[in-house]
Formats: structure tokens, C-alpha cells, sequence
């Protein structure tokens, strides 16, 4: 087998994909390592229970929202390759145990609709959050594609100059950017729709009680700009079509690859070591689509760091506020249902609110689990839950008449105890707390539980945490992953970084592997 390459990427998770893809389709030869059996790392769907070959389980990543709409499909021409997505209608909700119902819809007006149900006034608040929502997000998509470093100053001028004119929304953003997200939430919303909707948002996406993350009050612009988009054939469809890609363009992906060791030449990176001594070598670069955590840590020779250097990689946030998600996937042998909220929603309209995706509890409900995540501590109610019929959108992931669910629910990193003796308790709170929305779980034909710690041991994500770095204003652009180390390019000539703890951001995206790759190659 070849041994050298001109570029290694380590993993291959969508980032890692999307940046072997650039590289190939530039003509260089391409070698992917991931140590998992199956490409994809935590954007995979795949048959995971033994019993149920034709369910089609996610483990990480479930939507595409930021890629779909994005250059970066065309660029790649994966439509060619076999890509393609469902749009979502109404893709994310709240839910009450009594069945209550509040559908973000792509449309804005009629969300604005859905909303009153709860509160007139939290929907004339929406309203007026509009453009502080719509600056966020749509500078986001202008500066998703470029190196943040090389941002032109006049498309930064034009991205700014609505802060000089406009009073009102200098005032918003000034508030999102000083205030915690659930303090933001508290003070902006009244129903315990809205505040609860957005409060288990922000614990998915950054760490709700440091100061800055207000700003996620814009985190669902994505829904009513572009929409949310499900890949067919769940994650791996994606993949799928990516891997296509890099071997219609002679690349190469090596499953059960794992990387030991970065191969050093002094400061110069020129390979990797694979588990069991096989040693890849690579002609330009190595590019990391794993955790900076682990490619500047683990991977790296105790010779070739510093105090300094060692230090700033230790303190790189991760889930810095002890919370974490435990996942819990499942192949159902008959329908789901929501009886509760299907049958109240049947007396507003006729949406199929199996197509959507939910969150549920209070805004205090996630106040106090915090806390007690904070301690180690399992909460002593039934906790807010996230779920998702997977399947109701994507009827190619199960079996005719059968289901796939995804939960997802917020846990400490480091339970009292440990995860081997806490597992068990902490499954059966979980799935007591979803039985009260879901119908049909007796038909369960097996599942797989993963928690922290196994995030952490089998897909290398630090603190169990999936966009490897927290989601913070102090830790984007240049400061992503930590100041010195934006911009892709490590200390060390032939090492990049690649994946998500780079700009832009977590979330499925593909910018991060994307712009990794061109900037590797401009210092061939």
C-alpha cells in the first residue's frame, strides 16, 4: 500500500471529508485516516443495533443547517455524487406534557402566528428581535466562506455599517453580547414556551451561563432565512456523497486507522503513526479533523511543546460549564406517535407534528439542572428532553411502518460516581422523562446508549462536547480555537487545523475542512 502522500487529513467526519475533497479535486493525492469502522465520525447515520440491519441510527449530527444552502455543495458538485436533502417545514418546536405545541415554521409570519397561541406579546417581541436576528445570521453566511483573517474591509464595513445608523439595534446586540442566555431569555420572554424553547437551544450549542451567550437569541435566524435542511439516507447520505467525490478524484479513505502519533521533523510535521506502528507519510501537510484538544495534545510530542504552548491548548473551553449530552438512539418495530400533542394540535390545524423536532421543559427546569450538573448531580425531577422522529421526514433510515428516534438529553461531563456505575440511572431517567411525549416505545427493538464519556473515548470530543471548542463570542473567528492558533495554520509548518474547533463554527458545515485545505495549499 502507498505510504505517502502529499496531504493526510486525520478523520473522517464531514470537515475532514470536505476538506480531502478540496485537495483532490486540486490534484493532489489524498489520504483520510479515521480510527472508526465507518467514515462519517459524528456526522453518521448507520445501523448500529445488530437486530434492526435496515434502521439507521445518529449518533451526532441530524440536520444540515448550514451547508445545504451554502456554496460549498456546488463547489464540491455533491449533487453529482448523490446528495440531496428534505427541507423542513417547521423543523424545531417546544412541547408541553400536556401537549402544547409551538412550531418554529421556515415561514417568519407564521411563526409569528404560532407564538401569540402562547403570548401576544412574546410574538410582537419576536417581531422586533427581527433585524438583530437577520445581522447576525446573514453576516454569518458572508464570513462562513472566508479565512477569517482575510475578511475584504469594505465587505466588513458594509457588514458593520447598519450598528452607525441604527440605535435600536446597537441596543439588542449590546444586550445579547453582555448578558448570560438565560438571562437574556428571562428578561426578553414571558411564556414558558419561548423561554423554555430557547433556553434548551442555547445548552445545545453554547455553554447558556457565561457571559455572551445572549447572543443566542439569533440562533434559530437559520430557520426562516435559508430553512433546515435533513439529508437523505440520514448523515451518511452526506458522507456518502463526499466519499464519492474523493474517490472519483483518486483519494483515498483508511477506516480503523487510528493515529498515534504526528510524525515531527523538529518543527516541521511530516506524517502520522497509526496504531501498530504503520507509519503514513506526507509530502505537504497533515490536516487535523479532530479535536485541537487532541491534535495539539495527544498527537503531539511532548518534545515539540512548551509550557506556554501546553498551556493554552489545556485551558481551550469544552463544555466549560460541566454540562454534556447523553444520547440515546432507537429502532423502533412500529410507528411513533406524540397521542398528546397530535391530538391538541388537531384542534389549531392539520401540521404533522411528528416532522418536527422538539425540546421541552422550563426555562427554571434548566436553571436547576445546571446547577446540578455543575455538582455532578443527577436531577431529582424528570429532566427537559430533545427528540426527533427521524424517520417521519426520511422513510429511507427504517423499515416501511417502522421508526428511528433520536434523544438527546443535558447531563454532567463527570457524574458523582462515574459513568460506568451512573449509565443505568441516568438511561432510565431519560427515557421515563420522553415516555411522557412519545407513544409506540414498547415496540423498541434495541438501541445504543452513548454518554460523555464515550463522546469523548470514541469520537474523540473533548468533555463530550461536539463542537470541540464552546460556541462563545471570545471564541470565534481569529480566537478559534484560542488566540495564535485561528486562522487554521498551527506553529507548526505542515500541521493545520481542520476541523470544527476552527472557523467557523461547529454545526455541519463543511467551511472549517474546506478552508483549511486552501490555506494549506497556499504555503506549499
Amino acid at each position: 500500500m502507498n505510504d505517502t502522500w502529499d496531504y493526510i487529513v486525520i478523520g473522517a467526519g464531514h470537515n475532514g471529508m470536505t476538506a480531502a475533497c478540496t485537495l483532490a479535486m486540486a490534484g493532489k493525492s489524498v489520504l483520510v485516516v479515521e480510527q472508526r469502522s465507518i467514515p462519517g465520525g459524528l456526522s453518521v447515520s448507520h445501523p448500529f443495533v445488530k437486530e434492526a440491519p435496515n434502521h439507521y441510527l445518529s449518533v451526532g449530527a441530524m440536520d444540515d443547517a448550514l451547508m445545504a444552502h451554502s456554496p460549498l455543495v456546488d463547489n464540491l458538485k455533491l449533487r453529482n455524487y448523490g446528495y440531496d436533502a428534505v427541507p423542513m417545514a417547521a423543523p424545531y418546536g417546544w412541547m408541553s406534557e400536556d401537549g402544547d405545541t409551538l412550531l418554529l415554521h421556515k415561514s417568519f409570519e407564521r411563526t409569528v402566528e404560532e407564538i401569540k397561541y402562547f403570548s401576544p406579546k412574546d410574538a410582537q417581541t419576536y417581531i422586533d428581535y427581527r433585524g438583530a436576528i437577520d445581522f447576525v445570521m446573514g453576516n454569518l453566511e458572508k464570513v462562513m466562506p472566508l479565512h477569517p483573517a482575510r475578511i475584504p474591509k469594505m465587505e466588513l464595513l458594509k457588514m458593520l455599517l447598519p450598528l452607525a445608523t441604527d440605535r435600536k439595534l446597537r441596543k439588542q446586540l449590546g444586550r445579547m453580547l453582555s448578558v448570560t442566555a438565560f438571562e437574556m431569555f428571562s428578561e426578553t420572554f414571558e411564556s414558558e414556551a419561548m423561554r423554555g424553547l430557547w433556553a434548551y437551544w442555547a445548552c445545545m450549542f453554547a455553554p447558556a451561563t457565561v457571559q455572551g451567550s445572549g447572543a443566542y437569541i439569533s440562533a434559530f435566524g437559520s430557520v426562516h432565512r435559508a430553512g433546515i435542511f435533513r439529508p437523505v439516507g440520514g448523515m451518511s447520505g452526506m458522507i456518502a456523497s463526499m466519499q464519492k467525490c474523493l474517490e472519483d478524484h483518486k483519494g483515498e479513505v483508511r477506516c480503523n486507522h487510528k493515529v498515534d502519533e504526528l510524525l515531527m521533523n523538529g518543527k516541521r510535521c511530516k506524517g502520522v503513526r497509526i496504531v501498530g506502528g504503520q507509519e503514513l507519510f506526507a509530502r505537504h501537510a497533515v490536516l487535523a479533523n479532530c479535536a485541537p484538544q487532541v491534535a495539539l495534545g495527544k498527537l503531539l510530542p511532548a518534545s515539540a511543546k512548551d509550557r506556554e504552548f501546553e498551556n493554552k491548548i489545556k485551558f481551550i473551553p469544552a463544555n466549560s460549564v460541566a454540562v454534556a449530552p447523553f444520547k440515546i438512539d432507537m429502532a423502533i418495530g412500529g410507528p411513533l406517535t406524540y397521542p398528546k400533542a397530535q391530538a391538541k394540535r388537531k384542534q389549531r390545524d392539520d401540521m404533522d407534528v411528528r416532522k418536527t423536532t422538539f425540546m421541552t421543559g422550563t426555562l427554571e427546569d434548566h436553571i436547576v439542572q445546571h446547577k446540578a450538573c455543575l455538582r455532578g448531580e443527577q436531577v431529582d425531577f424528570l429532566p427537559p428532553m430533545y427528540f426527533a422522529i427521524m424517520s417521519a421526514n426520511d422513510a429511507s433510515i427504517a423499515p416501511p411502518g417502522q421508526d428511528v428516534l433520536y434523544i438527546y438529553a443535558n447531563t454532567p461531563i463527570r457524574p458523582v460516581g462515574g459513568w460506568d456505575a451512573c449509565k443505568e440511572k441516568y438511561s432510565k431517567q431519560i427515557m421515563a422523562s420522553v415516555s411522557r411525549f412519545v407513544g409506540g416505545l414498547d415496540r423498541e427493538i434495541g438501541r445504543i446508549e452513548t454518554t460523555p464519556k464515550d463522546f469523548e473515548e470514541h469520537f474523540g470530543a473533548p468533555n463530550g462536547a461536539y463542537f470541540h471548542v464552546d460556541m462563545i463570542p471570545t471564541r470565534m473567528l481569529m480566537n478559534r480555537p484560542a488566540p495564535g492558533l485561528g486562522g487554521y495554520k498551527t506553529p507548526y509548518d505542515g500541521l493545520y487545523l481542520a476541523s470544527a474547533g476552527s472557523h467557523p463554527s461547529g454545526g455541519v458545515c463543511g467551511w472549517a475542512g474546506r478552508l483549511a485545505a486552501q490555506e494549506a495549499m497556499r504555503f506549499e
